[in-house]
């Protein structure tokens, strides 16, 4: 059976694939400790986006763009310490990531702005800002939970891909 999450890669129009480098590959198990979703190593180890990749307002990435959003841009790289691991992001910059620390890898929409230093998080509630630590249970509890699993994830992207082709 094939790949979930590589077909429905393969039903966005217009995307392009090429095979992933030994180096690539070595690079997602570093960044990841070798905590991904057995659906998304399955898919990166035979094909990987040769570019950016979009569908529903969500753009996947390659490997190289993977390893920047985890480590050089935010709030990948301030997420990757406490275990969330960005694959892709939406259009507004917001980081698309699944919780390594959870055997179902929910996967998560985490806004760039107010997850954006090292120390806090903020939010806005009866028109006031609010601050809380930047910590592992406190992005589970303000980022946008996009789905309870990897799994969940890649069905939903697929019925977003399958109805935009109605």
């Amino acid at each position: 059976m094939k790949n979930e999450f590589l077909h429905f890669l393969h039903t966005i129009e217009g995307s392009t694939f090429r095979k992933p480098t030994e180096s690539e590959l070595q690079t997602l198990q570093t960044l990841s400790g070798g905590r991904l979703p057995a659906m998304f190593w399955e898919a990166y180890s035979e094909e990987i986006p040769a570019e950016e990749t979009e569908c529903d307002a969500i753009i996947f990435y390659g490997i190289d763009r993977i390893a920047d959003e985890n480590t050089e841009y935010i709030p990948g790289a301030n997420l990757l310490p406490l275990g969330f691991f960005t694959f892709a992001s939406a259009f507004e910059g917001d980081s698309v990531c699944f919780d390594m620390n959870d055997p179902d890898f929910p996967v998560y929409l985490v806004s760039h702005e107010s997850m954006n230093g090292e120390d806090d998080i903020w939010y806005y509630e009866n028109d006031t800002v609010h601050y809380v630590p930047f910590n592992y249970e406190n992005v589970v509890r303000y980022a946008n939970k996009l789905a309870d699993s990897f799994a969940e994830f890649t069905a939903n992207m697929q019925e977003a891909a399958d109805n935009a082709d109605e």
